[in-house]
């Protein structure tokens, strides 16, 4: 899908309140100045932070989502809004909301709830919305050099030695989403003693596009720190500055994930907010951080779905469409869990496109026994996810599923041309998952109707 762009930048405070501008492609700009947030959008952010991993308040979520809508889009910024929008419809494109934040404590705000209630429409949980943070750093970095990369993908999971946190069963999630993309992915876990000189040297040794992190943070005066390893065990505190100068110098990295886990901390949560866009100021194109903690089975999920759209189908390399359906995913399995609204997304990818890979990749997916592989594997992934997630429709609502009919209509198209594949098994697999699918559209209308 191609996209229109939606940008509001929120200003330091001054005086009068937050300046509030809006750019929209070929409709212009608007400003407003806003007032700082009331008591009621202050109880609901509050109780939001309040909830628990695997607590349900869909109410809540709702309230406080349209409740910051409200707050974002009064007036012209709302009419700016609804223009570009519908203009975007109109050109059949999906429309990319771009969060631009200097007020640190706006920044803090759980936007990923974003709700219009005229439209019933969740803006972090739509593949036809994307919602990201956004950073312009083009006049430090320029476009995103190399673009360019190559299947598999080389992912370094970092655990450090964390006593008092069970990593083991998040290492064992990653493990097995990356398990059902085989071909497309290639893990190596950094574990044990995590110190400065040995995530230096496995940094070294492999040229990886994804860092995929865990453990403690720490919030101080503002800043966030992740906390590494010493030599005798202790915990190494590493600042955003630090911690980006592991980084900088390989250019085949596009993402850095930052995550939580269950039985970790809000305020771990909170430091990884503040460590993100940190390191994609210092020049990382991407960074997702986790602003709750998630329990085991929506980390597992989250992550079985961010990889497969970001690494295989029609979107590859899009980082803020593969957000999108996974934030939609874990929407759909556990209604009124915050878990959706967890994953933010910075980065300084004017496009949202991290890596791109090689033209002739089509060429090589018929000769490389490996990307044969993870063609068959998204198919077949596909397929049992289709499979699992009729149950849940009687959960979801009417937003969550018209997104959900995008989604299965895209992978529809994926198994159309999956059968003219050369390989037996592919088209095998196409053509089982294309029935499957055609009898779950069906039954979807009628779900709707």
């Amino acid at each position: 899908m191609l996209y229109n762009d939606l940008t509001f930048t929120i200003a330091i405070r001054q005086e009068s309140g937050y300046s509030v501008t809006a750019v929209a492609e070929h409709l212009g700009r608007v400003s407003e100045t806003l007032p700082p947030a009331d008591l009621r959008l202050q109880g609901l952010l509050s109780a939001v932070a309040a909830l628990a991993p695997a607590d349900h308040d869909e109410a809540l979520l709702r309230t406080a989502g349209e409740a910051l809508f409200a707050w974002l889009t009064p007036g012209a910024l709302a009419t700016h809004l609804r223009l570009a929008w519908d203009r975007a419809e109109r050109q059949g494109r999906g429309l990319r909301l771009c969060l631009s934040i200097d007020a640190p404590e706006i920044n803090a705000w759980p936007w990923e709830l974003l709700h219009d209630p005229a439209r019933d429409h969740s803006f972090g949980a739509s593949a036809s919305t994307p919602l990201v943070r956004y950073l312009d750093r083009t006049d430090q970095f320029g476009a995103l050099a190399e673009l360019e990369a190559e299947l598999p993908l080389h992912i370094l999971l970092v655990v450090p030695q964390t006593p008092d946190l069970d990593l083991a069963r998040e290492r064992s999630a990653i493990e097995e989403a990356i398990a059902s993309l085989q071909g497309a992915l290639q893990l190596r876990v950094l574990n044990g003693l995590v110190t400065r000189t040995a995530l230096a040297d496995a940094l070294l040794a492999g040229q990886y596009c994804i860092v995929h992190g865990s453990g403690h943070g720490g919030f101080v005066d503002g800043r966030g720190y992740v906390g590494l390893n010493k030599a005798d065990g202790a915990t190494d505190w590493v600042d955003s500055q630090t911690l980006a100068r592991f980084f900088v110098n390989y250019r085949s990295l596009k993402l850095v994930i930052l995550n939580v886990c269950s039985s970790g901390r809000l305020d771990d949560a909170r430091a990884f907010q503040g460590l993100a866009p940190q390191l994609v100021r210092r020049g990382v194109p991407a960074v997702i951080a986790m602003q709750y903690p998630l329990t085991d089975e929506a980390a597992l999920q989250f992550a079985r779905e961010f990889y497969r759209r970001l690494c295989l189908g029609q979107d590859t390399g899009r980082v803020d469409v593969a957000v999108a359906h996974a934030r939609n995913m874990l929407a759909i399995l556990s209604p009124g869990d915050r878990a959706f609204a967890a994953p933010v997304l910075y980065t300084h990818a004017a496009d949202g496109v991290v890596f791109t890979l090689p033209r002739e990749a089509a060429v090589s997916e018929v000769l490389d026994p490996g990307n044969r592989r993870a063609r068959l594997a998204m198919l077949v992934n596909s397929l049992e996810c289709s499979l699992d997630f009729e149950e849940d429709w009687a959960l979801a609502d009417r937003a969550q599923l018209a997104t959900w009919r995008g989604t299965l209509q895209q992978a529809e198209e994926a198994y159309w041309a999956h059968l003219a594949s050369p390989q037996a098994d592919v088209q095998r697999v196409a053509s089982q998952g294309l029935a499957v699918l055609q009898a779950r559209l069906e039954a979807l209308d009628a779900t709707l109707r």
